[in-house]
């Protein structure tokens, strides 16, 4: 998987630009032909596997970060799991997004275009590439168990880009090696148990609480992802990869069973 870009799609869409034509230009008068639907709808769901399986990977990291007592970047990294989710359920939505480089090395302009004969490319004064996706990721609609989901009076998408901000962009210095207010009820020692009680939490109670949530949040999402975007038989999946995320499911003396059973 390492060898292919993670944005198929968005490479296939660049490849349609003639040699020296502006980008913007050709993006204002661009529609999805029948040839090229078919060959970006196989590219999406290419990248909704790729997703999907750096979703997985960001959580293990995220929770092994943890283990290390590196919580600011765990939190970080959690948030990334959540991220890489919704890009998965875009692309199997045929919602792409990519990034096509300006004249004169001025920089990139995102585009959106949506998977459907005649869709055009858009870019409109898009936000970040992680407010969009959170947009729409929300639009499309959230899964069962985030639809009415509020974390201390906010969306949770929402709560964990700011749990993520905070870190990376506000906090004066990081709190390692001692634990966040937010991570301070996580427990590494016990880190199965606790996600096996997220798992069993019909009634989210775990996804509201502000203490839990940058961990269960994340794990709910990567389970999620794994019942509906099988990683084992994908095209661009190796065993190979299934067996580094399998080995990553090991934090300490703990095997993570709740990750490596849905692998």
């Amino acid at each position: 998987m390492s060898s292919q870009p993670i944005n198929a799609a968005g490479t296939y869409l660049l490849s349609r630009i003639p040699a020296g034509a502006p980008a913007k230009d050709f993006f204002q008068t661009y529609a999805l032909g029948s040839s090229d639907l078919a060959a970006l709808s196989a590219a999406a769901t290419e990248d909704a596997s790729r997703y999907a399986y750096s979703g997985v990977a960001s959580f293990l990291g995220g929770v092994s970060s943890l283990h290390t007592r590196q919580f600011a970047w765990a939190v970080t990294k959690l948030y990334y799991s959540a991220f890489y989710v919704a890009r998965a359920v875009l692309c199997r939505n045929g919602k792409i997004f990519f990034h096509a480089p300006k004249p004169a090395g001025g920089g990139h302009t995102q585009y959106e275009i949506s998977a459907a004969l005649g869709g055009m490319a858009t870019s409109g004064g898009s936000p970040s590439t992680h407010k969009i996706v959170a947009a729409r990721f929300k639009q499309i609609g959230y899964p069962s168990f985030m639809q009415s989901l509020v974390i201390d009076g906010s969306d949770p998408i929402a709560w964990l880009t700011d749990q993520r901000e905070y870190w990376q962009y506000r906090a004066a210095r990081f709190p390692d090696p001692n634990s966040p207010a937010v991570l301070d009820r996580i427990e590494i020692e016990k880190i199965q148990k606790h996600l096996a009680a997220y798992e069993s939490d019909p009634t989210g109670v775990y996804l509201a609480d502000p203490g839990h949530a940058v961990v269960a949040l994340p794990f709910r999402l990567v389970a999620w992802s794994l019942s509906v975007n099988f990683l084992r038989g994908s095209a661009v999946i190796t065993t190979e990869d299934l067996a580094y995320l399998s080995k990553m499911c090991l934090v300490g003396k703990q095997k993570m069973t709740a990750i490596s059973k849905l692998l």
